[in-house]
């Protein structure tokens, strides 16, 4: 009988290279899958098959910070250039990454090359030079683009931004402004904006905002972080006159807010900001008015007033307040604050608290009387806290006021633990789901505490211990392990995980 060698083989030894006789749109789809374009670039030296199909790639990606040992201000220049020549092929997406070393000239000419090719989504971080204008004006030909449906910029808190005052971006869906100094508009509109990101903005014209969100009509997601307005100790800049203390959030559509300063220590001492970090706030009095609000998310120390109203279609509500920073915030002055915040919440099926919003309410006299009388929606809880006298009798306060609560998390940072203290009320450990146990360390006062709510958790379904030691970790993890399995356990389905965090 005649054998017949398998084409594989045959191929095979023969040197045939398959992957080059792969249809293009496969060959298009390995190198859209390289991390850089660089390297997609580079696979034009493999063969004639390869020249040019790194060109039909719809996205292009250029950054010169990853050649900062031999960086070649012309080289890369030369490589942008070519990235953008043939016109014939549209754009997904166009990343520029070139800080200073070009004049704005050139990086307006890179934009509108990409642009000409109808780009979907530009991805842009640069910085004006020291004899460029330090203050940056988008180009008619960006604001009119019907093609641009995704827009980041970062300029390094370098210059001013100012948007433009007439209606633009017609098709706009995401814009995201990073570390930027920024003048809103007062009259022009996104029309198709769908979601805002400012992250470590400087609002200078604080009073703007409201109008501006007024002129996004489909807006649905909000996010303010590390956004700030003015600071305490900023004399020099800002008079009682300048600071508008009220700002208003009101949006129709928007379902998704996030409002927090927790990193804005970093950006302002980075960036030469004078005072104190804490002392930065996007103002005094927040007010949020959005009648489809499904997801809010406060942190930080953002305002000293947080007002919400009209949130009824509110579903799931992360509030971690931090007021410690600030010198003149107490416990009792920020109580009341926080109680009328908790009440304007109550009617959420999910719920997020910290901390210090717990010790908040421990200290408040609630003379109003404010305080939730009953969340009657709630399912899910989470709770950050210390286990003592005050913040357990808070904790069953709340659970109290659930009474179709399904889950409770209980994370503790920190324990000054005495069982009796647990005990005032079966209520703590009814619902308890899981609990995690931060920062530890095989602390006895710690294994304590896992002690005594395993043996009274009927519900519990996970005990998590995350460990702040690798060395503590790698040679205590497994004997506090095998402790642990030695306890009563009143839940027969409860899971013991250890693990390290970074």
């Amino acid at each position: 009988m005649k054998k017949f060698k398998s084409n594989k083989v045959s191929n095979r030894k023969k040197g045939v290279d398959m992957i080059s006789n792969l249809p293009d749109h496969v060959l298009q789809l390995i190198l859209s899958g390289l991390p850089t374009t660089e390297e997609a670039v580079r696979t034009s030296v493999l063969s004639k098959r390869w020249r040019y199909l790194w060109a039909s790639i719809p996205s292009r990606d250029a950054d010169c910070t990853r050649k900062l040992t031999n960086f070649n201000e012309s080289e890369f220049k030369e490589f942008v250039d070519r990235l953008l020549l043939d016109r014939s092929v549209d754009l997904d997406s166009f990343r520029l990454r070139c800080e200073n070393h070009y004049d704005m000239s050139t990086v307006w000419r890179w934009i509108r090359d990409a642009i000409i090719r109808k780009v979907k989504l530009l991805d842009l971080s640069f910085s004006p030079r020291v004899d460029d204008d330090q203050v940056i004006r988008l180009p008619p030909i960006l604001v009119t683009c019907d093609s641009l449906e995704v827009l980041r910029l970062s300029l390094s808190f370098t210059s001013t931004l100012r948007l433009p005052t007439v209606t633009g971006f017609p098709a706009l869906r995401v814009l995201q402004l990073n570390s930027v100094h920024l003048r809103l508009p007062t009259v022009a509109g996104f029309p198709a904006l769908r979601v805002l990101q400012l992250n470590r903005v400087h609002l200078m014209d604080v009073d703007s905002v409201q109008p501006f969100l007024r002129s996004c009509p489909l807006l649905e997601d909000l996010s303010l972080i590390d956004c700030f307005s003015y600071s305490y100790e900023d004399p020099l800049s800002y008079s009682d006159e300048d600071v508008d203390e009220d700002v208003c959030i009101s949006c129709l559509n928007l379902k998704t807010l996030r409002v927090h300063n927790r990193n804005i220590g970093t950006y302002t001492e980075r960036f030469g900001y004078g005072g104190s970090y804490e002392n930065y706030v996007l103002c005094v009095y927040l007010h949020v008015f959005c009648p489809k609000l499904v997801f809010l998310e406060y942190a930080g120390h953002s305002a000293d007033e947080l007002l919400i109203e009209n949130l009824d279609s509110l579903k799931k509500a992360v509030i971690y307040p931090d007021g410690r920073a600030h010198k003149e915030i107490t416990f009792e002055s920020y109580g009341a604050n926080v109680c009328q915040l908790f009440a304007g919440v109550s009617h959420v099926e999910s719920l997020s608290l910290n901390l210090f919003f717990i010790q908040a309410i421990s200290t408040a006299r609630d003379p109003n009387g404010v305080f939730a009388k009953s969340l009657p929606n709630l399912k899910t809880l989470e709770i950050y806290t210390t286990i003592d006298d005050y913040t357990v009798n808070v904790v069953i306060r709340i659970l109290r006021c659930s009474p179709i609560l399904e889950s409770f998390h209980l994370i503790i940072e920190e324990e000054i633990f005495r069982p009796e203290v647990c005990l005032l009320d079966e209520v703590l450990t009814h619902h308890l789901k899981r609990v995690e146990f931060l920062e530890f360390n095989g602390e006895q006062q710690k294994l304590d505490m896992a002690r005594f709510l395993l043996e009274h958790g009927n519900e519990l379904e996970e005990m998590v211990f995350s460990w702040r030691g690798e060395v503590n970790y790698h040679e205590k993890s497994k004997e506090t392990m095998k402790e642990l399995l030695k306890f009563d356990m009143a839940s027969s389905t409860v899971k013991l995980i250890t693990l390290l965090k970074d």
